[in-house]
């Protein structure tokens, strides 16, 4: 169980890394996506199924992890945030993307890009 939480949150330091490149080169379609959170029971219900499952992996490597403290403080918020998303309905959840979506310029998606980037590396840096 711990190497598969290993593998996913090393997937998921990809992922954000990957993110923080799109939000730099392609702000749009990024703006785009954000504005689809919520848009269906499937992706509303995946979206939140994946964090919670991330959260769950931070908790689980946090134990062998020398920065125990700061994974399992990531790995709760996530849990607790896509627990209380879950019982919001869809609309309201939709509602709030398509919101963000409108707010994030997409200068600021380019300024907050970097933090992505970082945030993956360190990610995967803590990891090994």
């Amino acid at each position: 169980m711990e190497n598969v939480a290993f593998f996913s949150l090393f997937i998921f330091g990809i992922f954000l890394i990957y993110a923080g490149l799109q939000m730099f080169f392609n702000p749009e379609k990024v703006r785009n996506t954000i504005a689809k959170a919520g848009s269906t029971y499937f992706i509303n219900y995946a979206e939140l199924s994946i964090r919670l499952i991330i959260g769950l992996c931070f908790i689980i490597v946090s134990k062998e992890n020398m920065y125990q403290f700061y994974l399992s403080v990531i790995g709760y918020f996530l849990i607790i945030s896509a627990v209380l998303l879950m019982m919001l309905p869809i609309k309201t959840h939709n509602k709030f993307s398509k919101k963000a979506a409108e707010a994030l310029e997409p200068i600021y998606l380019k300024l907050s890009a970097p933090f992505s980037v970082f945030f993956g590396g360190l990610l995967i840096y803590v990891l090994l």
